[in-house]
């Protein structure tokens, strides 16, 4: 495959939080010329986004104090000469400084203009703050992964999901800029994302919510490792496998027990689990199709065999990282679209930005000197 998809598009990523960083860095392993928008004061450290070289893997980076007076001025025609703007404010914060979407169109650009918020542009809660957790427990998501709760997630959950529907969004709009020539705002809610979750089990969003309940074909079981397997054998096929390799063929009739039964086939499973390691019931029951799995933590996801064949997780910065999950086959074979890049150093790309964008080196000097760049 000679190109990547986003070959020639111009991304500014004025981001300093993870939802953009997710964003940006799908659009950066489809091609596109990500360049990270960055203080003058972090120059010449690594280009991290909080700290994770997997969001700022295979982009470029240059300086530019929005705040300075002139900050507006540099801004405006380094968004004359790019296609996409992803950008993290608090809802009309740009504009307010000056340069937002609205100016961007009066200065006659085509710009396609991406604002990652938590609760959106618009709506009563649009300038409140928020996290992670806020969005979540707002969009429904945390009661419906733990009706009984309360629940504390370790990891985020609406900032990777906002993330992505932003690049579809992206992606969507650059095509329809081909078909019309207008650019246009994208108003990304990380709340708003979070609800789109629950899209596949809409009674979560009615009080009469239906969970999936656990039951033993559907549970984690330990093992004589201390590592856990999840089950999901629910369906007769899956069952009867999980019965078969168990060599329990007296319990093949006993999937969708309740009360007593479900809890004393449950029990007569764990104990059977709990006899050998993770790995050995994986090797016995994957390939009889038990729906049968690891639960994999930590490292194990890294070292899991189908991964490291598969090409899940990727080195970057002496750090494993995901990669992309979008792979391609076409006829020159299998791809991956993963940028491998090391995070640029803040400002290491300042110089070739500005002449891209029409600045001479005597402007450039100059904006140095005065502490714009």
């Amino acid at each position: 495959m000679a190109l990547k998809p986003l070959e020639g598009v111009r991304v500014l990523d004025l981001c300093f939080l993870p939802p953009g960083g997710y964003c940006t860095v799908q659009l950066a392993d489809l091609g596109a010329d990500v360049l990270r928008i960055e203080s003058p004061g972090l120059a010449g450290q690594p280009s991290l986004v909080v700290g994770e070289p997997g969001l700022s893997r295979g982009k470029r980076s240059m300086t530019l104090d929005l705040r300075h007076e002139r900050g507006n001025e540099v801004l405006r025609r380094l968004v004359l000469a790019a296609d996409v703007l992803v950008e993290n404010m608090m809802p009309g914060r740009m504009e307010a400084r000056g340069f937002g979407y609205r100016q961007a169109v009066e200065a006659g650009s085509r710009i396609i203009w991406c604002s990652i918020t938590g609760f959106g542009q618009t709506g009563p809660y649009a300038d409140r703050a928020g996290h992670d957790l806020s969005y979540a427990g707002h969009a429904g998501l945390l009661a419906a992964l733990a009706p009984d709760g309360p629940w504390h997630p370790a990891t985020m959950l609406s900032v990777p999901v906002g993330a992505m529907l932003a690049t579809t969004g992206v992606l969507a709009a650059l095509a329809e800029r081909e078909r019309t020539g207008q650019g246009c705002q994208l108003d990304i809610s990380l709340a708003d994302a979070t609800t789109w979750l629950l899209a596949g089990n809409t009674t979560a969003l009615t009080d009469r919510f239906m969970r999936i309940p656990e039951s033993p074909d559907r549970r984690t079981y330990a093992c004589s490792d201390g590592r856990f397997v999840s089950v999901a054998a629910a369906e007769p096929r899956t069952w009867a496998a999980l019965c078969k390799g168990l060599d329990v063929p007296d319990l093949a009739e006993s999937l969708g027990a309740t009360g007593d039964e479900a809890h004393a086939v449950a029990g007569r499973l764990a104990a059977i689990f709990a006899q050998r390691p993770a790995a050995e019931w994986i090797e016995l029951l994957g390939p009889l199709g038990a729906a049968v799995n690891a639960v994999n933590r930590g490292r194990e996801v890294v070292e899991d065999p189908h991964n490291r064949a598969r090409g899940t997780t990727v080195r970057v910065s002496d750090r494993d990282v995901p990669a992309n999950p979008i792979r391609v086959v076409d006829a020159d074979g299998s791809h991956s679209w993963t940028a491998l890049d090391e995070p640029p150093l803040v400002g290491q790309h300042t110089d070739a930005a500005l002449a891209h964008a029409g600045f001479t080196s005597d402007e450039v000097a100059e904006l140095r000197g005065q502490g714009v760049v």
